[in-house]
């Protein structure tokens, strides 16, 4: 198994899901689109198939041969839910992801086809099992007003949208807190409410240099992750460094969760 055949059969899994999606919503008539889709079925499985001889059992888990199948299971069961992406996505999504973070870190660190395969088995639980007492990271565990504002675009792979939408939170709540007026933005407000040298409104440390840390830190939060965004479109395509820009951003919301607020500042806040 080569990145390059792993990343066709992601592909060849991302067309599947988009054709049961569009007859699913009635974007697109069965007969119109139900042998491209078998012909892409049978492609998946017998990837998937090759990757036994790799040492990797991983079974499909698409039982739906034909989109008529899906249309009798979609219409009778389930059309009155009316969330096919949901459905869709969540039926790869035990094979999907760890054959995307497999990828992720090849494109990071270039690996070799013995290395792709040992990452994807450890991945799938075929080689080093998780502990019994692991702790397994979802969206729903960032902090509250991260999920509200973040989780449909994140579920919909709007990544550059997550991340704007995460930093803008962030800053909202700096505001919020230290009863900043709606004209302090960004960086700006950052330092304004927080900086150690001009009584800081925010308090996270009573110790100089570690408030001095915290401004710094959501200083380069709002710069790197929000300004960016503001103008112009990064295309972020990367679903793992979107959600560590997610948990970044529920950290600073629990950080403020816990800030000190001073009555009162001579810095005009």
């Amino acid at each position: 198994m080569t990145p390059q055949l792993l990343e066709q059969l992601v592909q060849k899994i991302y067309e599947l899901q988009t054709l049961m999606v569009t007859v699913a919503t009635g974007e697109a008539r069965i007969q119109e689109k139900d042998d491209e889709y078998k012909q892409l079925y049978m492609e998946v499985n017998l990837k998937l198939e090759s990757l036994q001889n790799e040492g990797l059992n991983v079974d499909n888990p698409n039982s739906f041969r034909s989109l008529w199948d899906w249309h009798s299971f979609w219409s009778d069961d389930l059309r009155s839910y009316g969330v096919p992406h949901q459905l869709v996505r969540e039926l790869y999504e035990n094979v999907l992801t760890p054959f995307e973070n497999t990828l992720y870190k090849h494109r990071a660190n270039s690996m070799s086809s013995e290395e792709l395969i040992d990452d994807l088995q450890r991945r799938l639980g075929q080689m080093i099992p998780e502990p019994q007492t692991s702790f397994k990271f979802t969206i729903n565990s960032l902090h509250p007003k991260i999920i509200q504002r973040c989780q449909q675009q994140f579920e919909l792979r709007q990544y550059d949208d997550a991340i704007f939408n995460a930093m803008k939170t962030v800053e909202e709540e700096i505001r919020a807190r230290a009863s900043a007026a709606p004209t302090d933005v960004g960086v700006a407000l950052v330092s304004k409410v927080m900086n150690p040298n001009q009584q800081p409104k925010l308090i996270f440390s009573s110790v100089n240099a570690e408030q001095e840390a915290a401004h710094s830190m959501y200083r380069g939060a709002i710069g790197s992750f929000k300004n960016p965004l503001s103008h112009r479109f990064l295309d972020t395509s990367d679903p793992i460094k979107t959600f560590e820009i997610l948990g970044f951003a529920s950290l600073l919301m629990r950080m403020l969760d816990d800030a000190t607020v001073t009555p009162s500042s001579s810095n005009g806040v």
